[in-house]
């Protein structure tokens, strides 16, 4: 993840100087994804060196999955406690997304999705 932020930074110097955003946005975007990403790795972590417990009195334990009668061993989407929910499935997710986003934006995809169609256009002889 740390390659792919120095990438985004570097590759940021062929961008227009429109603004600051519109030239780093792709480096911020992976840099907050990365973090999301690892959100759930570091839970793990910090939850087996017992820096954060898995059952804490106000309910908010690193366990990922909930240990009820109805879900004992089973690890299945209705068994995520809320922590589990936000780190595994919104973390996770949110910065899969923001991944994507990043480096679309910063192959500048959506013009070179204009020039393919234009270029099929012009190839079909102005068909749709």
């Amino acid at each position: 993840m740390l390659a792919m932020a120095a990438y985004m930074m570097w590759s940021s110097r062929k961008r227009s100087n429109k603004s600051h955003f519109h030239k780093y946005g792709p480096t911020y975007l992976v840099i907050l994804a990365s973090l999301f990403i690892m959100a759930d790795l570091t839970r793990h972590i910090l939850e087996d060196i017992k820096v954060w417990p898995s059952q804490m009195k106000n309910g908010w334990g690193s366990a990922q999955y909930s240990h009820s009668l109805t879900c004992q061993g089973k690890e299945v989407f209705r068994c995520l406690t809320q922590v589990g929910w936000l780190f595994t499935v919104v973390f996770t997710y949110l910065g899969f997304f923001l991944l994507i986003v990043g480096t679309m934006w910063n192959s500048n995809i959506v013009s070179k999705a204009k020039l393919f169609r234009a270029k099929w256009r012009q190839l079909r002889g102005g068909v749709n």
